[in-house]
């Protein structure tokens, strides 16, 4: 497959004064449509490998020297929203159609289940807590795929391993886009939608019964973590539109023209945000974020960032798209 290298220039001010910055966009690998597989997460397996899933069920390693492989499973071939690890050896990954698959890397052992009740579900996100327990979240299949439907969000909770889960929350107006759990403070928080808001839950009972704590803003607010202060950290927007970013209880950073934002992804200093339409915004040593416009085959959302180096990351997306960023020049203050 032909390399194409977009090389784009972007100066950051961060604190007094920086060194301008280069950064260099491959294009790994692409599609021509949406309706080729699409990747949604990624996952490190070891110092060289790492799994990127998606669309249809798609597994490809990608290997730091530049090999993509297809990982050979017993797929099902549905949407993987997800992958985790609920240890070393033991990942987990959730998908369309109330699908949650397990492999064990020492046995190179899979299993699969589709969980009664949730047919007609996508598990859309997934919070590990501990070895043997974790959150998954989402709603109707047909909203993960842009259909309208009655949401009829939930969260599911599992405490041995995924062999059994318990329904911990439900709400038929309501999507649960995304969890995530803070081992500082043993919270999990989840993004709920109901049109046309965002809201922020918070469990202390490693999520077992949850409390609405704030309403998040106005649209979708697709995604958050937490900073080293403990607060939430907030994203989205619209897919045609600004994406939004909001810390805590403050107002929210609004980034014309870049899209819904899908993820954030955090090494040392630099910051990147994956966006739509092939938008990157990427930022180091302050929150004054640059966007990197990369020219795709078609108007392909970017979805997940991962650094596989202090100065370089594999971004993938919709259509096949698979990018490495490299940072070429280190930032210095003077």
């Amino acid at each position: 497959m032909k390399l194409i290298s977009l090389f784009l220039f972007i100066a950051v001010i961060a604190l007094n004064n920086v060194s301008a910055q280069s950064i260099s966009v491959d294009i790994i690998q692409q599609g021509k449509s949406f309706d080729d597989s699409a990747y949604y997460d990624i996952l490190k397996i070891d110092s060289e490998n790492y799994w990127l899933t998606g669309k249809y069920g798609i597994i490809s390693n990608y290997n730091i020297k530049g090999a993509i492989t297809p990982v050979i499973y017993p797929t099902l071939h549905r949407d993987i929203y997800n992958i985790d690890r609920f240890d070393e050896n033991n990942l987990i990954a959730c998908a369309d159609k109330g699908t949650v698959y397990f492999y064990n890397t020492l046995t190179n052992n899979w299993r699969s289940t589709q969980i009664k009740g949730f047919e007609n579900s996508c598990f859309y996100n997934i919070t590990v807590l501990d070895n043997k327990s974790a959150l998954i979240c989402g709603g109707r299949s047909a909203i993960a795929h842009s259909k309208k439907a009655i949401p009829s969000g939930f969260i599911i909770k599992t405490t041995d391993g995924g062999q059994t889960w318990t329904k911990v929350y439900s709400a038929a107006f309501k999507m649960v886009w995304s969890l995530n759990y803070n081992s500082k403070t043993n919270e999990v928080a989840a993004l709920i939608y109901f049109p046309n808001h965002t809201s922020l839950f918070l469990s202390t009972d490693f999520g077992s019964t949850w409390n609405k704590k704030e309403k998040t803003g106005v649209g979708i607010f697709y995604d958050l973590e937490f900073d080293e202060n403990n607060n939430a950290v907030c994203y989205g927007g619209k897919i045609n539109g600004s994406g939004k970013l909001k810390y805590g209880n403050s107002e929210e950073i609004k980034f014309e023209q870049v899209g819904l934002i899908w993820s954030k992804t955090i090494s040392g200093n630099f910051k990147i945000m994956t966006a739509c339409d092939g938008n990157i915004l990427f930022s180091a040593n302050s929150e004054n974020w640059k966007m990197i416009h990369t020219e795709l085959a078609a108007k392909f959302s970017l979805y997940k960032a991962e650094f596989i180096s202090l100065d370089k990351a594999i971004v993938v997306g919709s259509g096949k798209t698979i990018l490495v960023l490299t940072i070429n020049e280190q930032y210095s203050l003077e």
